[in-house]
């Protein structure tokens, strides 16, 4: 293995010591000094993008209650259409309940409702 002399003490300074601490500790080491730069261009990259994410969740969700409210649209389109024509062949059957029925006009036994007689 190679005896590797960088300093790897940031994290740990970071997470678990003052910010007094870590400065002092910036001032001394170049590698310290290097990787906190490196974290806040990545910080400031994520605060950069932040709003165009929030934006792009917001825009997903908007399309899913979309979706969602069209899907209700739909069945309760459905559902009335459906009612509506049930309703009407209750209408169509109730009226036809006085008429002779096919299976009896065929010569056929059938019920007091018309329906085959076994």
């Amino acid at each position: 293995m190679e005896n590797n002399n960088k300093c790897d003490k940031y994290e740990g300074l970071f997470v678990f010591r003052t910010d007094e601490e870590l400065k002092e500790h910036l001032k001394k080491c170049p590698d310290c000094q290097a990787e906190h730069e490196k974290l806040l261009k990545v910080s400031k990259l994520v605060k950069e993008v932040a709003p165009v994410y929030l934006a792009k969740k917001k825009k997903e969700k908007t399309i899913l209650i979309k979706r969602i409210a069209c899907c209700f649209a739909f069945f309760a389109i459905l559902t009335s259409v459906t009612g509506y024509q049930l309703y009407d062949n209750y209408n169509l059957q109730e009226a036809s309940l006085d008429e002779e029925s096919c299976i009896s006009t065929q010569g056929l036994p059938t019920d007091d409702y018309g329906f085959f007689e076994i």
